[in-house]
């Protein structure tokens, strides 16, 4: 075979692997919901450094776990993805407009450095 042929089935080949590859909503769903879980945990870990008496403890695992709980229902009502067979964009809702805040390629989802702005705010 040709060099040619070579070129056309690795081409096919890479576009095949990254169709079949092509990360679900699901798992774009699950990327923002670690990444806004691994944002609390930083924040809730700077208060604890602030209250040393178990009733500040307490009172800190139950609104984390209520975060949490939030957190989860808030990303599963706004955040969808989009499915373009070679590569998919994670977007999000709020007041009816929807930006693209990541994208998905090769089994793996990449999110926007402005995520942890929007999450700031």
């Amino acid at each position: 075979m040709k060099t040619k042929h070579y070129a056309i089935i690795a081409v096919c080949s890479f576009l095949l692997i990254t169709a079949l590859t092509n990360p679900s909503t699901e798992k774009h769903k699950e990327e923002v919901k670690l990444k806004m879980n691994a944002f609390l945990e930083k924040e809730m870990n700077k208060e604890k450094t602030n209250q040393n008496d178990e009733l500040s403890a307490a009172g800190s695992l139950m609104g984390n776990a209520l975060a949490k709980s939030m957190i989860n229902m808030m990303v599963d009502n706004m955040v969808s993805s989009s499915n373009y067979i070679l590569f998919s964009t994670t977007n999000v809702t709020v007041e009816g407009k929807t930006k693209t805040i990541g994208f998905g390629i090769l089994g793996n989802i990449f999110l926007s450095s402005k995520i942890d702005e929007a999450i700031k705010q």
